[in-house]
């Protein structure tokens, strides 16, 4: 559980190389706050990026640059309320109302109600609550490292969020964002494990040999990650063994095939 804490409020000060040419960047209304949004314009089924705990859509501007060679897809990062320079709603920030946020903020910005999502570690909990709000809006997913349900079980969620009580105060202080985030995670966590059995879209799973974990923990987050890409058939699973956590610095290429890959099988709405 010491490594979960250290990974995740190491996150908030993490700075990322970013490369982002001909991007849109906006803050758009989704009601009581604006979230910032990065956007490359194109054309097609737009990739939306789901960032990790604590991190800002910054993290993603080089596998935006790569995956710009090779597609002209409309790609869309943004950053989490709370996080980069995005608002944020105190009274009513959670996972439920930031993927509505989501959603009203992607409806404001292209056309169309169907998107293609790629998520990283704790952004997979909200891209998988997209999918489940909205089943026929999302046509296919790449998860690179994700929290699955089977590893954040209840009891590990509620040790996690106790790993940081003596911490909030300071946490507020560094970062609005990340404070929400702790204060949130155990909602969150299960608010994952409701909704996870319902993903019926193509997906594939990315997993780290380096997980942010180690012994037994490593064992068991990989062991989970597998469990629930092998949950479907329509399921891919790749173990990238030399990679850490952030799969896409150390291999971005192989993260960009495996986007390109799968996006090419989906069909345009």
């Amino acid at each position: 559980m010491k490594i979960l804490y250290i990974l995740l409020t190491a996150s908030v000060i993490f700075v990322a190389p970013t490369v982002f040419s001909q991007t849109l960047d906006t803050l758009v209304d989704v009601g009581t706050h604006k979230l910032h949004f990065r956007v490359m314009p194109g054309k097609g089924l737009p990739i939306v990026f789901e960032s990790g705990g604590g991190n800002d859509g910054s993290v993603w501007g080089n596998v935006m640059r790569l995956l710009r060679e090779q597609t002209d897809a409309p790609l869309i990062a943004y950053d989490r309320a709370g996080f980069g320079e995005s608002e944020i709603d105190t009274m009513h920030v959670n996972i439920i109302n930031e993927v509505k946020d989501l959603q009203t903020g992607l409806k404001k910005l292209v056309s169309g109600s169907a998107y293609f999502f790629v998520a990283h570690s704790l952004g997979g909990n909200y891209a998988m609550k997209f999918i489940s709000d909205r089943p026929s809006y999302v046509k296919g997913a790449v998860f690179i490292d994700v929290v699955s349900p089977y590893f954040m079980t209840e009891v590990r969620a509620a040790n996690t969020k106790k790993l940081w009580a003596s911490d909030l105060e300071e946490i507020k202080k560094e970062s609005i964002g990340f404070y929400h985030l702790a204060l949130n995670y155990e909602c969150t966590s299960r608010v994952l494990r409701n909704v996870a059995n319902s993903i019926e879209i193509p997906l594939t799973v990315i997993a780290s040999g380096k997980t942010p974990f180690e012994g037994e923990d490593r064992k068991l987050f990989l062991k989970a990650l597998k469990r629930f890409a092998m949950d479907r058939k329509n399921r891919k699973y790749i173990l990238v063994e030399d990679a850490d956590h952030y799969v896409f610095y150390d291999q971005p290429h192989l993260v960009v095939d495996e986007i390109i890959n799968l996006y090419n099988t989906i069909k345009e709405p």
